[in-house]
């Protein structure tokens, strides 16, 4: 039988972030993750956006870490050399009808202590960039971009450097929990295993609730639902005009929009869009093209949609439906299911990677 002080269930860049906290409190940490290697699904599937904090409601999980998360992350960034680049965004008002949901978006900014929102005119927004149709913008000039597979190495390397045991191909069947023992994993893999751990992260993304369902004794109604919205990506092929910022149309209920981003070649590329699914499938649908068509020309009208391409897809771990108001990250402790040493993460979606730093800070200190 192996013993660990702390288990972690899933080596996506919220799992990697939380084992080096651990670690660095002087704990011992083992890492399980059910694929070959780390970040291979939310981790790796996403605009790479370092976001600032302006959508979400003030003192949410979302917005107070994901301020802190933004400033920690470019320091990380710089630190370990990871390519990231502080572009700013506008967030554009098509129309003269959407200006006043801008200005909320600015107060609401303000409110959760992002620094330096400006709102720009039209005559402005051309010298920002020319080639945009908006009534106005707004400029959020934290907002930046990261290469999520090098932060991805990085992290991983620091793991390793900590004397860190990441067991891939191991997926985890059951969790039993004594108050003898522990808690109790079995672990299926090329020669399967049983471990007993103090404590137990579930950072398992898109399977956390299916996971937290295989805990023996975990109360039924605590748990939320799970849902499956697909985003996809195209790219944009040839020469075009955007260098330097970001662009976002005004979020809807469940998206940021098809926005304009870019990563460290230049290579431009648009979404996601919200594509509500059953269960995880990586499909690329490429009618949804006419789609991101018209919601590009909306604000780059001069698009070419012969040089757009299917680029990728990734799927957000929501934990409420497409009829549902947004939820906010859940950091599920004894407190809620009364099992010492067990925290659940639930709906660890956009903008989890900005907040992946104070959040891995949070939960190592609700144990340590």
């Amino acid at each position: 039988m192996l013993k660990t002080d702390t288990v972690i269930i899933g080596a996506g860049i919220i799992g990697l972030s939380i084992a080096k906290e651990i670690s660095r409190k002087g704990h011992e940490v083992v890492i399980l993750e059910q694929h070959s290697r780390a970040g291979e699904e939310t981790s790796s599937r996403n605009s790479g956006v370092i976001h600032s904090g302006i959508y979400y409601p003030t003192g949410s999980n979302k917005a107070t870490l994901c301020v802190e998360g933004n400033r920690l992350l470019y320091e990380y960034a710089k630190g370990r050399n990871i390519w990231h680049r502080n572009t700013g965004k506008l967030v554009i008002a098509s129309t003269s009808e959407e200006e006043g949901k801008l200005e909320s978006l600015v107060e609401n900014g303000k409110r959760n202590n992002v620094e330096d929102l400006e709102l720009i005119s039209k005559k402005r927004i051309h010298r920002f960039q020319p080639e945009i149709l908006a009534e106005s913008a707004l400029y959020c000039p934290s907002s930046g971009i990261i290469d999520a597979a090098e932060l991805i190495l990085s992290l991983e390397t620091e793991v390793q450097q900590k004397d860190i045991i990441t067991s891939y191909n191991s997926e985890v069947e059951e969790i039993e929990v004594s108050d003898s023992t522990g808690i109790t994993l079995h672990v299926r893999a090329e020669e399967s295993f049983t471990i007993e751990a103090d404590n137990v992260i579930n950072s398992a993304g898109l399977h956390a609730v299916d996971l937290a369902r295989k805990i023996k004794g975990i109360p039924e109604g605590i748990l939320p639902k799970s849902y499956f919205a697909k985003g996809h990506y195209f790219q944009l092929s040839g020469n075009h005009p955007f260098k330097k910022h970001l662009v976002y149309p005004l979020p809807t209920k469940d998206s940021l929009g098809v926005h304009l981003s870019f990563d460290m070649s230049g290579k431009v590329k648009f979404g996601p869009d919200v594509f509500w699914i059953e269960g995880i499938d990586y499909s690329f649908n490429e009618s949804r093209k006419d789609d991101f068509v018209s919601a590009i020309k909306t604000y780059w009208p001069d698009l070419n949609p012969d040089k757009l391409f299917p680029d990728y897809t990734g799927i957000r771990p929501k934990i409420y439906g497409p009829t549902e108001e947004p939820a906010d990250f859940v950091i599920q402790t004894s407190k809620q299911h009364k099992i010492k040493g067990l925290v659940n993460l639930f709906g660890i979606e956009s903008p989890g990677l900005t907040c992946s730093l104070p959040l891995a800070k949070k939960v190592a200190n609700l144990l340590f």
